[in-house]
């Protein structure tokens, strides 16, 4: 793993972990991202509830199967999630940090679905009745790249191998 910085400096597996620290810390703080994905040629963004690997390589969430986003996952599975700690406060230019997971979408394996449900549950405890629903599916996303935004104009990005 390495990061890039904005001008393409390398860094030290310190500065990946701290890195690394800085995104877990995201989206164990949030519940909520933004699933930008592509349909019909124009941008389309959703609303997701999700959960994490405690790796980062992989992004669980649910969705209704017959809507635009699923759509538009089936015709082609590259996506990218904004997760932020933005509070619409002036501060926000300052303090807030985003992060985009960039990779692509599966339908989530049989095989992983109960511990997949097990942990999305014990995080969204109010979407049981949701989750249930047989219109719903199951996802994952496979996290290619993070990229990291902070005081509103440095970029950080790291791939995974």
């Amino acid at each position: 793993m390495r990061i890039l910085w904005q001008k393409g400096e390398q860094v030290s597996d310190a500065d990946n972990k701290e890195f690394l620290d800085q995104i877990e810390q995201l989206l164990a703080s949030q519940r909520v991202g933004v699933l930008a994905t592509r349909y019909q040629k124009t941008p389309h963004q959703s609303l997701i509830a999700y959960i994490s690997s405690g790796d980062l390589r992989e992004i669980f969430f649910v969705s209704p199967l017959y809507t635009r986003k699923v759509m538009a996952i089936e015709k082609d599975p590259r996506v990218a999630l904004l997760v932020d700690s933005r509070q619409n406060m002036e501060k926000d230019f300052d303090a807030c940090i985003a992060v985009t997971a960039k990779g692509t979408v599966e339908r989530l394996p049989e095989q992983r679905l109960e511990p997949f449900l097990s942990q999305y549950l014990d995080r969204h405890p109010y979407l049981q009745e949701f989750v249930s629903s047989p219109s719903c599916g199951y996802f994952l996303l496979h996290v290619r790249s993070y990229s990291l935004v902070s005081r509103f104009q440095q970029v950080e990005e790291l791939s995974l191998p």
